[in-house]
């Protein structure tokens, strides 16, 4: 089973458009097909921002029960890769803290990286299409 960070841009991509990338790879999560990994920091970011975009009832309690299977890691190690956004490197701190296998995310910054230590970083369309065909 691969291990996932999922950057908060793919939980918003899959708000808007249910049928995208990013919805299938969150429906795979729940699926136990991948290990959603996260760090507290990630999921108040997540919570901030469904908050603002005033996600409904329903797809809150799938992101929640998401959460259920997923790994908690409390990341030891600063990063300072992303110098044009720092924001950035606490993906980047969780990936390496869980040892995922991908970082999923839209944001150029990240991509940019291509790799981190060990874990891949792309877009979730590419992601599927590394895994699913």
């Amino acid at each position: 089973m691969l291990k996932v960070v999922l950057d908060t841009n793919v939980f918003i991509a899959a708000y808007f458009n249910r049928k995208s990338a990013s919805a299938r790879i969150i429906d795979l999560c729940l699926e136990n097909k991948h290990k959603l990994i996260f760090s507290p920091r990630l999921r108040k970011e997540l919570r901030l921002i469904l908050k603002n975009v005033r996600a409904e009832r329903e797809f809150r309690e799938k992101i929640r029960s998401l959460f259920v299977n997923a790994s908690k890691v409390k990341p030891t190690k600063k990063v300072f890769t992303v110098k044009e956004d720092p924001e950035d490197n606490k993906f980047l701190e969780c990936a390496l803290e869980g040892e995922a296998d991908y970082l999923i995310t839209s944001d150029r910054h990240l991509l940019e990286l291509e790799e981190f230590a060990q874990t891949k970083i792309c877009k979730p369309t590419q992601f599927l299409k590394l895994q699913y065909t």
